[in-house]
């Protein structure tokens, strides 16, 4: 008894011991979000709560020298003739006057954008709208409203000036160019989330920059005059440059405009925070490399106004020099100590402390690399995977336990369920909220029991307070509200009916990733679908995999049916708003040759995406539809 007595009593110190070394234990990488239970939160003017560093920063004076984005609508002269609408959105766009009339830069993301702009124009000039130029395709959806409020005033005749792709990449892609256009719906819902579309707008979580306002964003109005690179063009009485290559960024169909009488330089290189070289809602690499070579372009065109997409608009010679070499030094720094650090043989987890510990102190300083839209923390590791893929060169991950096994075993590494919440919850208490989410997360993996989610969305609800980027931020509060049951996150986006009916060939093609192979077996068939107006592709199923034909002549097996169907059928079908099933029976579409059976068996092989009934998040957006 006594034995058992002294064994209780000694597990109990071996307890105690394990949980004052756990409180002990010090951040050996700093962190914002360890040891961080003290540090002091603010209210912003709309309840908001942030740090103090955010707040010195909101505070700012519209023309205070260290205030580099424009987050309000604002009409700002840089020059006589030459504006810039700021507005709450994160876009900034331009007008400069011409003898003949106007000329725009951009249009916004969508129509309330256009709107907004037209009606700021209207407010410093009654000259006709001559040209529209879009400097890429992020800002390219608010054109129709303003075309159409043109035509109103009887002017019909209006140039559209951009890339020579870019109509191509709007139409396809919408704007969010995806490496695989496939998963474009999945690059929308991430983009959503990124930019505070499910924040609230008053309160402690609310947003208050870098915000997508919504918004219908189909205003796209097309390109007519595609411009080449070192084009020179008349535009309205003015001698324009246009430069299309070596100016890319976070998109690669980009025009940068150069008015060389007045050495106007409007451009979407130089942003209003630190450059973005990795956006965490995803897309293309944006190379660092290619960055620093987009300012040199505009260091050696020497401007008087320098125009840009995100940054306030400057005039001063010298400053904009000085702003594109502080721009320039501080993406060679992440790329230069990122190549450094791999050398050294860092991996990406590493890698992020590493770049972040060493950024010089002036470059820190610097205005324009003020770190409120991106976190240089999430930079280092993109370089990585672009040049190595996902594996860190650790042998021990080149396979690793499905997280849903981690999970498991690593809950029941720490003494189970509730050990393993109690740990979660005293590092939450002692304001080490990195340590909790990630202690969190394994248990919502393991049961997401609703307790578990909320300590979760406690974890994040902090980080999004202490962080300094909108774009975390908006990401932390999103999951935290999605945890709670206040917002439904898509997990993907359905696809714009218009898109689809524009495109239909591309959305024909990209249905053949939900073969499933278990269904397919060894299924080795074709059939043929007819859309009408000389449009009829095929669809063939073989091992397991699903190919797509624009023209049947090159399809390996003659088809064993042909189908006829609307577009718009296929948008149902695309979206899951109706089973071909269904569609089959009532005759939406019709089997023109073989079995209405066969073809319902056919399209059983692909599966549904899109889960209507049970997806709180879809039915959200049901009425977009």
């Amino acid at each position: 008894m006594k034995r058992l007595v002294l064994i209780g009593l000694v597990a109990l110190g071996a307890c105690s011991t394990n949980t004052e070394n756990e409180n002990q234990l010090k951040t050996t990488y700093p962190s914002p979000y360890m040891d961080a239970k003290n540090t002091e939160l603010f209210e912003i003017h709309n309840g908001a709560l942030v740090t103090q560093e955010t707040k010195d920063y909101w505070d700012l004076e519209t023309d205070s020298p260290q205030r580099v984005s424009y987050d309000e609508e604002i009409m700002v002269e840089a020059a006589p003739g030459v504006w810039t609408y700021g507005s709450e959105s994160i876009v900034n766009l331009h007008v400069v006057k011409a003898p003949e009339g106007l000329i725009i830069f951009d249009t916004g993301d969508n129509d309330k954008d256009g709107l907004n702009f037209y009606k700021h124009i209207r407010e410093v000039s009654d000259e006709p709208i001559k040209a529209i130029v879009y400097t890429h395709s992020h800002y390219a959806l608010g054109a129709r409203v303003i075309v159409d409020e043109e035509a109103k005033r009887g002017n019909t005749d209006i140039l559209v000036i951009g890339h020579p792709k870019l109509n191509e990449e709007l139409i396809t892609t919408g704007g969010l160019a995806a490496l695989y256009p496939e998963v474009s719906g999945v690059l929308l819902a991430r983009s959503m989330e990124q930019f505070n579309m499910f924040a609230p707008v008053e309160g402690p979580e609310s947003r208050y920059k870098n915000t997508i306002v919504p918004g219908n964003a189909g205003g796209y109005v097309p390109v007519n005059t595609p411009v080449n690179h070192l084009q020179k063009m008349n535009v309205a009485g003015l001698d324009m440059v246009f430069y299309t290559e070596g100016i890319a960024t976070d998109t690669r169909n980009q025009v940068l405009a150069y008015f060389p009488g007045q050495k106007i330089v409007v451009n979407n290189v130089l942003w209003g925070w630190f450059p973005n070289i990795y956006s965490i809602r995803g897309g293309k690499y944006r190379d660092p490399g290619e960055w620093v070579n987009s300012i040199e372009v505009m260091q050696d065109l020497k401007p008087n106004i320098l125009l840009s997409s995100h940054s306030v608009t400057l005039n001063d010679p010298e400053k904009i020099q000085e702003t594109l070499q502080d721009y320039k030094d501080g993406l060679s720094f992440v790329l230069d100590q990122t190549l450094k650090g791999i050398m050294l043989g860092l991996n990406p987890e590493e890698l992020q402390y590493y770049v972040t510990a060493n950024l010089p102190k002036q470059l820190e300083e610097a205005p324009i690399l003020v770190q409120n839209y991106g976190d240089v923390m999430t930079m280092p590791g993109r370089i990585y995977t672009a040049i190595f893929g996902q594996y860190d060169r650790n042998a021990a991950n080149i396979v690793k336990l499905h997280p849903a096994d981690e999970a498991a075993r690593m809950v029941n590494a720490m003494g189970g369920e509730q050990a393993t919440f109690k740990k979660a919850k005293a590092a939450f208490d002692n304001g080490d909220y990195l340590w909790a989410v990630q202690l969190s997360d394994y248990l919502v993996r393991l049961n997401p029991a609703q307790h578990n989610k909320q300590l979760k969305a406690d974890c994040l609800r902090q980080m999004g307070y202490r962080t300094l980027a909108t774009n975390s931020r908006s990401w932390m509060i999103s999951q935290a509200q999605d945890l709670e049951g206040k917002v439904a996150i898509p997990t993907a986006m359905p696809a714009i009916p218009a898109s689809v009916v524009t495109n239909l060939y591309d959305y024909f093609s990209y249905y053949r990733i939900r073969i499933n192979p278990n269904q397919a077996g060894t299924v080795n068939q074709s059939i043929a679908v007819d859309f009408g107006k000389g449009q009829v592709y095929g669809l063939e199923v073989r091992n397991g995999v699903a190919y797509t034909y624009a023209d049947l002549a090159e399809m390996k097996n003659k088809p064993s049916m042909t189908l006829s169907m609307k577009p718009e059928d296929w948008v149902l079908i695309y979206n899951n708003l109706a089973s071909p099933t269904e569609l089959i029976t009532n005759y939406k579409i019709r089997v023109t040759d073989g079995s209405k059976e066969n073809a319902i068996h056919f399209f059983s092989m692909f599966d549904q995406l899109f889960d209507w009934e049970n997806d709180p998040a879809l039915q959200a957006v049901k009425q977009l539809l």
